[in-house]
């Protein structure tokens, strides 16, 4: 299906790559359940593959959703920018950002916190208000608490409300420097607030609880939208290519079909958590990777077909709900007696299957219920 995105269509290339993203997050969660004992590491081998060790690398789809959403959400701001369009408004701008993301999230909340031991004590209270308010990645004892995928909920909300902020500057340095300045002044910018955030957490870090922020191995000390502004900083930047550059259709076709080895090949030979370290299969090259990736999608003609397959742009309009629920059901399916009965690729296989056909039912009932009501709810304060 061929797309515009200067005239704001629908980009379905992107839907499926967000189908990508979620898909290998669940398989980078699952090889975490589908251990024959919590105490046995998986051992999952497809002929001289170790699938374990590429499964670890499958985190990197967190990196594919944090770079969308820098060039989704920054496509209108950019309009503004390159076109002179009305900016969006900041009032309707954050009332859907809230609306895509806060009821399916609290729906997710109140679940967890109701079957949680240790809620109703003082710090269960501080841990629910925390991630309620998307500010739990401040603290230690919250980070990873109830719910450890949710730890990237609080970035993106943050990241949303930082995002005019960001864009607003970048409009600015583009007409006192221009297009090079703007983007290197972004790139910069963004790095150094990350290593201004980490120092900075680690001097205060002797003087703080370590409840609130650990003296070593603390996940907020590298974990702070201050550190993440890097990689949604490539999103921002691929959008004026998805825009204004003159790709030609073989260009973008190459240019994705590169990107989809390159991707591939960051998953290959990359590690856990490779993807947030400076490094040559860390960032900045999964960053440029990613976003010549989503750049070059919203361009071709092949690949935009390929990626606008229905089951996969189906898995992409409900990856924010297999995204939440991914997890939980997963717990649920090999807790019971399939460890018992299964282990190693029978036990990784099955389960799987099972853990994904029910994440899936519960992500559509997630959309149709709660995500897809709220997105077509009217602005309400309207004049």
């Amino acid at each position: 299906m061929k797309t515009d995105a200067a005239k704001g269509e629908r980009l379905p290339g992107l839907d499926g790559l967000r189908g990508i993203a979620c898909l290998l997050v669940f398989f980078y969660h699952l090889r975490w359940h589908a251990r024959a004992s919590d105490e046995v590491p998986l051992s999952l081998h497809l002929g001289s593959v170790d699938m374990e060790r590429l499964l670890r690398a499958c985190d990197i789809g967190v990196a594919i959703f944090f770079v969308l959403s820098g060039l989704l959400l920054s496509f209108p701001f950019w309009r503004s920018i390159l076109d002179g369009a009305p900016a969006p408004r900041l009032g309707e701008y954050l009332w859907r950002r809230t609306c895509r993301i806060v009821p399916a999230y609290y729906a997710v909340l109140i679940v967890v916190y109701l079957v949680r031991g240790g809620t109703y004590t003082l710090y269960g209270v501080a841990d629910f208000l925390l991630h309620a308010t998307f500010l739990h990645n401040a603290a230690d004892f919250s980070y990873h608490s109830v719910h450890p995928a949710l730890w990237t909920i609080g970035l993106e909300f943050q990241f949303y409300l930082l995002l005019p902020l960001i864009m607003a500057a970048l409009a600015w340095l583009w007409r006192k420097g221009g297009a090079l300045f703007a983007l290197a002044i972004l790139f910069a910018g963004s790095w150094v607030l990350d290593l201004a955030a980490q120092r900075t957490l680690a001097s205060l870090a002797p003087h703080i609880s370590e409840r609130i922020l650990a003296h070593s191995e603390s996940a907020v000390i590298g974990g702070t939208i201050l550190s993440y502004l890097k990689v949604f900083a490539f999103g921002i930047a691929a959008a004026p290519l998805a825009l204004r550059w003159p790709w030609s259709r073989r260009a973008a076709d190459v240019a994705c079909a590169s990107a989809l080895l390159g991707t591939l090949a960051l998953i290959a030979v990359g590690r856990e958590f490779g993807w947030r370290e400076t490094g040559l299969t860390g960032w900045p090259v999964n960053g440029i990777v990613l976003g010549i990736f989503a750049a070059a999608l919203v361009r071709s003609e092949i690949f935009a077909r390929l990626f606008s397959a229905r089951w996969l742009a189906g898995m992409g309009g409900i990856s924010y709900g297999v995204y939440l629920w991914h997890e939980l059901v997963q717990r649920a399916v090999f807790a019971g007696t399939l460890r018992n009965s299964l282990h190693g690729v029978p036990l990784f296989f099955l389960g799987g299957a099972v853990a994904l056909a029910v994440t899936c039912l519960v992500a559509w009932l997630s959309w149709r219920m709660l995500e897809r009501p709220a997105l077509r709810s009217s602005y309400p304060f309207t004049k």
